[in-house]
């Protein structure tokens, strides 16, 4: 049975799990991200070391495996190239599944494939907007090969589907279990179904064309 922790021990575990997958954390990166002043810090630190939840290297700290068992990872994906409602809808119920909210944004030759269009905005820029969000504690662009690569990186317990995405449910789930991974996959729902990135470009170049 894995022992309850804190909620401020899950959030500092969450950061090391998310700094993590850009390879260092440091007290620093983390003083940065929290409000934790740098003693109160260091002796939590200290804390989930002695739990053997994270490990030490140099100046850097990284969550063990028993650490990643106290936290609840969701991944949810998607283009996210014009932030809308019904985006902060699916990360705001995607956060509420989970501790941790890990967002894959689709690369911009995956967009053009599906939409048989480049994005407004690049994948970097479009990452970089995402993680703003108050719901998303990482946003990373996708894998260029395949989208199933980035599930095998985060390995989360959770993954979130929009409800105007065609991902199969049922193969995802397959993929999960023959690389030995334990996943919940949800549909979301939307309380706004009609607000889609795609609806909002066509309204706008629509208007331009009836202005000129």
């Amino acid at each position: 049975m894995v022992k309850k922790i804190s909620d401020n021990d899950k959030n500092i575990l969450g950061l090391i799990f998310c700094n993590n997958l850009n390879k260092l954390t440091t007290v620093q990166k983390i003083i940065k991200q929290t409000n934790i002043d740098k003693k109160h810090l260091l002796e939590k630190l200290e804390n989930l070391k002695g739990k053997k939840y994270i490990i030490q290297k140099n100046n850097s700290y990284f969550i063990t495996k028993k650490g990643r068992l106290q936290i609840s990872v969701v991944l949810t994906g998607g283009v996210y190239d014009i932030i809308h409602p019904g985006h902060i809808y699916t990360l705001k119920k995607s956060k509420k599944m989970g501790d941790v909210l890990i967002v894959s944004i689709a690369t911009d030759k995956r967009v053009k494939k599906i939409k048989n269009k480049k994005p407004l905005n690049n994948e970097k820029k479009r990452a970089s907007l995402v993680s703003a969000i108050r719901y998303v504690d990482h946003a990373l662009v996708g894998s260029k090969k395949n989208i199933f690569d980035i599930v095998k990186k985060i390995k989360p317990d959770i993954i979130t589907i929009g409800y105007d995405q065609k991902h199969n449910m049922i193969g995802l789930k397959k993929l999960a279990m023959e690389n030995k991974m334990k996943i919940r996959v949800v549909k979301l729902d939307s309380p706004i179904p009609k607000v889609k990135s795609s609806l909002i470009i066509n309204r706008n170049i629509q208007k331009e064309t009836e202005i000129i």
